[in-house]
């Protein structure tokens, strides 16, 4: 895994209003097309594995269509053959943790690296954020009902201070658009950051934040369900 030092120079950042998959077709199948059985290997048992027409949990399928034949006492004969595969997108994440719990005895800045990101794809990828905001006074009152909030990536603090801190609230108005290329087919990794200012007139309560971060694949197949990622 390479590590993204610099994530917005690797990246296309895009800022837009919100995002949609897009859709690749592909080719029908040919007219009489049938499917047939055909063999996965297996790479820890080192065995081939036969999968039935119509096994659905098959990684592929396959299917022979335009017979055809001759008879005549000619010198030579021309059949003309086409082999033809249709790749889906797929898509391999990780995300550390979903959630941050900070303790806080004092007012003052605070940064913390706990959560890891991952990313590889064989295709463009999309990343949004919504709902994202400074953390609220959950209860009624409060002097001042918010900390402070920003985020940024990199391996260490001195790398989210260069990367730049990105307040929580702006990340809802852009998408991080991942390139199909060699770097994202090996994956992607850094670390998600926070930082929270914490000021004296921040009431002693709790405070928080829910959000939501959508992963959106750029060129999915018709015959892919979008919804399960299996087969239509």
């Amino acid at each position: 895994m390479k590590r993204l030092l610099v994530l917005f120079a690797i990246m296309a950042l895009i800022l837009v209003p919100a995002m949609a998959m897009a859709y690749n077709d592909g080719e029908d199948l040919p007219s009489g097309a049938v499917e047939v059985e055909h063999w996965e290997w297996d790479e820890d048992s080192g065995v081939w594995v036969h999968k039935n027409p119509d096994d659905l949990s098959s990684l592929a399928r396959c299917w022979r269509s335009g017979p055809d034949s001759g008879n005549c006492n000619k010198a030579r004969w021309t059949i003309n053959f086409t082999h033809h595969a249709s790749m889906a997108q797929w898509c391999d994440w990780t995300m550390g943790g979903t959630r941050w719990d900070w303790r806080i005895l004092k007012p003052g800045t605070y940064a913390a690296d706990c959560i890891e990101f991952t990313l590889k794809s064989n295709h463009d990828v999309q990343i949004a954020f919504a709902g994202f905001d400074d953390l609220e006074y959950i209860e009624t009152g409060g002097v001042n009902r918010f900390i402070e909030t920003w985020y940024s990536w990199g391996e260490s603090v001195a790398e989210a201070d260069n990367n730049g801190w990105t307040r929580a609230s702006a990340l809802n108005q852009v998408v991080l658009g991942f390139l199909d290329g060699a770097d994202l087919h090996e994956g992607f990794s850094t670390k998600l950051m926070n930082k929270i200012v914490v000021v004296e007139c921040n009431s002693s309560c709790e405070y928080e934040n829910k959000g939501t971060i959508t992963i959106a694949l750029q060129n999915i197949k018709r015959w892919v369900d979008p919804v399960t990622g299996g087969w239509l």
